[in-house]
């Protein structure tokens, strides 16, 4: 029985994706970094570009840049095991971005991989992103939702099997979702906060939220923008010292703004 002020509904046929996800990923032995990243001279360098050009570059896509370059630079946290047990490192770094697009009227979270990320710009994979959300039949993964639907005719306990041997095959992982998973939470709209999601990579960053406060540079209090990140790495693959090395290169990269046009900001670092 109900009350009057309920009413029910199927979930629909994504959802139960991403519920198949959630159980398969509980089997990682995953170990998270919540971070802070000073990335005021990025956002200024982003609103200098767009008072001075009129195009807006994605900050999304110029954090994926980063990680392209970062994980470039330490390739084993991108390791993948296989069925024989040797670890398989990839030296281009592919990353898998969530993307939501409207699919027979439900919205559908897929995956769209952005191929070579460590040796792109930040104007290509913003391009690229962009495109994909306009027409979503751009990413080979939105032609596999047939494949989806037919997936989800078999047993629970089969998808799951068949989810978490996709971790153990490593070129049909990077074919299928890339090497590294980013995720952009939005829930916290203007404010600040972290954000700890499925560990379904050997790598996963979730890009939280931005918050303002000031710092103390050279004897001076200066407001500075701070950028939230989870790093998750699966700790049966990635030891702590690789994630040391990309987590410092990663930040190296966020806080000098690499990849982008320099703006007012960068002129007052040190200040």
């Amino acid at each position: 029985m109900h009350h009057q002020d309920s009413k029910v509904v199927p979930v629909p046929w994504v959802r139960r994706l991403i519920i198949d996800t959630g159980r398969t990923a509980r089997r990682r032995h995953a170990i998270h970094g919540l971070i802070e990243v000073d990335v005021t001279a990025a956002r200024e360098a982003l609103r200098a570009h767009r008072a001075k050009t009129g195009e807006e570059l994605s900050f999304t896509a110029w954090v994926i840049a980063c990680v392209g370059r970062a994980v470039a630079a330490e390739p084993a946290v991108q390791a993948y095991r296989d069925l024989r047990g040797r670890q398989v490192i990839f030296q281009r770094v592919d990353i898998g971005l969530p993307v939501e697009v409207t699919l027979e009227g439900s919205p559908f979270a897929f995956t769209h991989v952005v191929r070579d990320a460590g040796g792109r710009s930040v104007r290509e994979i913003h391009h690229e992103i962009r495109a994909v959300k306009a027409d979503p039949s751009r990413s080979p993964s939105v032609r596999r939702a047939s494949w989806a639907r037919a997936y989800l005719l078999l047993p629970a306990v089969v998808r799951t099997g068949l989810l978490g041997a996709l971790h153990r095959l490593p070129d049909r992982q990077r074919a299928l979702a890339g090497t590294v998973g980013i995720t952009a939470v939005g829930m916290f709209g203007a404010g600040g906060g972290w954000g700890i999601g499925f560990q379904l990579h050997t790598l996963s960053i979730v890009i939280g939220g931005i918050t303002a406060r000031p710092a103390l540079c050279a004897g001076q209090l200066i407001e500075r923008e701070w950028l939230q990140l989870t790093v998750s790495v699966d700790h049966d693959i990635v030891d702590g010292a690789p994630a040391a090395r990309f987590v410092h290169r990663l930040r190296e990269l966020l806080t000098a703004a690499d990849g982008l046009p320099p703006g007012r900001t960068r002129d007052h670092e040190g200040a």
